[in-house]
């Protein structure tokens, strides 16, 4: 939700439901408000409160939550949503149960004829399947990230559909589902608490090398590792698809790398412990035919060691 839209006050659901005359194409409820004069001072809260190093399921929320709730202030300007998710995070940090975005109380475009709401509905039954069935103490960290990725593609659907639909969001909540629902397994272990292994993936829009608000709980996951460990070392890959010619995706992939880096130095990391390298189009995650824009490989590839 933009910074502009009206406010209804902390967690509250306004009581009437709104319908939009002669627009078929979008489905609407009265969507949930945070209040930008609290943002401030929730989202700093939520910071001080985040856990150095997660290793429950209710850690992992308040640290991502924490992280998404700063990237919609900081970078988004988005007070209201950033309160919003703020004070969830701040609500798991205090023990309570803190539920997925309903996306009924969100602004979600084209349910015909794309079913985009549908969609929602189905992959929140699908999380909530995941979690009541032993996902939060088997896999923590892992299930609230897939928590939080959801609640993010649902705050970035409502802004941003066209982008938010395949965007970096909805594919790192696939991943940790693949991750939760066993299709997939971790590569390895944190050496100190249960999370979501040592690969991770930084996404870009395309032909840009600016980190997107969500990039920032995934950094914030692996400096969170690097610094408590000592000895790990950090390889970072970048990669661009195959739209431009290979010297600009050489030059696009490096520039992808350096920001990444920049923000894990930033956080934190040691320069020294920090391996950069870039590939252009030439490895990439989804092979594709010259020309093609393919999301998945606009991205920095981060291995722990």
């Amino acid at each position: 939700m933009r910074k502009h839209k009206g406010i209804a006050g902390g967690l509250a659901i306004a009581g009437v439901a709104l319908a939009i005359a002669g627009c078929s194409t979008w489905s609407y409820q009265p969507p949930m408000r945070g209040n930008v004069s609290f943002a401030p001072h929730n989202v700093a809260a939520l910071q001080a409160a985040k856990p150095a190093t997660p290793a429950s399921f209710t850690d992992g929320l308040t640290s991502d939550y924490a992280g998404l709730s700063s990237s919609l202030e900081n970078e988004l300007h988005d007070w209201a949503d950033a309160d919003y998710f703020a004070r969830k995070g701040l609500a798991a940090a205090h023990g309570q149960a803190v539920p997925p975005e309903n996306n009924s109380n969100w602004l979600v475009p084209l349910e015909v004829p794309n079913a985009y709401r549908t969609d929602l509905a189905q992959s929140r039954e699908r999380l909530v399947k995941a979690l009541d069935s032993g996902g939060r103490e088997r896999m923590p960290l892992v299930a609230a990230r897939a928590q939080v990725s959801y609640d993010c593609w649902v705050e970035r659907m409502e802004d941003d559909w066209k982008t938010a639909i395949d965007g970096p969001c909805h594919k790192q909540f696939l991943d940790a589902m693949a991750l939760l629902e066993g299709q997939r397994q971790p590569s390895a272990a944190p050496a100190a608490a249960p999370g979501p292994g040592r690969e991770y993936r930084v996404y870009f829009e395309f032909d840009k090398s600016e980190l997107l608000p969500e990039a920032q709980q995934i950094l914030g996951q692996v400096a969170a590792i690097a610094k408590q460990e000592p000895n790990v070392q950090v390889v970072l890959v970048g990669k661009a698809d195959r739209a431009g010619t290979d010297k600009y995706n050489l030059g696009l992939s490096e520039r992808r790398s350096d920001r990444v880096r920049a923000a894990l130095i930033q956080d934190g990391v040691p320069t020294k412990r920090i391996t950069t390298r870039w590939v252009g189009d030439r490895e990439p995650p989804v092979p594709t035919p010259p020309g093609v824009r393919e999301p998945r490989n606009r991205v920095v590839e981060i291995t722990l060691h």
